[in-house]
């Protein structure tokens, strides 16, 4: 992680959350491309339950699968197990691509499915806490209502429910 991407988590990490949505769309302008493809796994445990996390900076509904971005010269996957390991230091497996959601201002997602070898969600000292704080193993139902609405659309699709 770059020198002004660590600058900007503590400040927005540190600021009252109106200036924090500003601090992080202002960091996330000067350190990724103008045009963001982000990434987003659901992941499911051997019995069938999806993995949640709560993202500190999101707004308007703060549970959701794990995501992120793809850094440049990144494939999918790549990203999608580089960005879970950094959240909670979990490897998923059996990563395939479900589906890609476009028609987003300056940004497309690409959604991926997979399994993660977990009887219990990760506990809190597990979790990078600068972005994530907290995580659930849920059954389908249960995560669906919990995460934010444009998750729960794109989800239903890709696990037809």
């Amino acid at each position: 992680m770059s020198f002004l991407d660590r600058l900007a988590r503590a400040a927005a990490a540190a600021a009252p959350p109106l200036l924090r949505r500003k601090l992080v769309w202002w960091a996330v302008v000067l350190t990724q491309p103008r045009f963001l493809v982000g990434v987003c796994t659901v992941l499911r445990s051997p019995d069938g339950r999806i993995l949640l996390f709560e993202h500190r900076f999101w707004e308007g509904g703060r549970w959701g699968v794990p995501s992120g971005h793809l850094t440049p010269g990144e494939q999918a996957v790549q990203a999608a197990a580089r960005e879970l390991r950094e959240e909670c230091g979990l490897t998923p497996r059996d990563l395939t691509l479900a589906q890609v959601e476009t028609g987003m201002r300056h940004r497309v997602e690409i959604w991926l499915t997979g399994t993660v070898d977990i009887t219990d969600a990760p506990p809190v000292q597990q979790l990078d806490g600068r972005e994530i704080t907290g995580a659930a193993l849920l059954p389908v139902a249960e995560a669906l209502e919990r995460m934010r609405p444009e998750q729960r659309a794109v989800v239903q699709r890709i696990l037809d429910v």
